[in-house]
């Protein structure tokens, strides 16, 4: 599931949903680490740069996990006028 929502400052949160597995304990705090994967064959690169292009926008990046299972990662980013 995706959805976005204006947020006060004159800021757009994103949200992508998923019903998978959800988060391990310490990947809410890692997985915007580069090179951290959970998966084998991972590169753990994905994150780390999605991560850097929303910071460079004035954003923010975080995840948390779904309150349906599954696990939720929201981004903001400022509105320009």
């Amino acid at each position: 599931t995706i959805r976005s929502e204006r947020q006060a400052d004159n800021e757009i949160c994103v949200t992508v949903e998923d019903r998978g597995v959800g988060l391990t304990a310490d990947a809410p705090t890692r997985m915007f680490e580069p090179f951290f994967s959970t998966k084998p064959q991972g590169t753990g690169m994905g994150l780390a740069i999605c991560r850097s292009i929303v910071e460079a926008h004035d954003g923010r990046i975080w995840a948390s996990e779904s309150a349906g299972g599954g696990a939720a990662f929201h981004f903001t980013i400022r509105v320009q006028s």
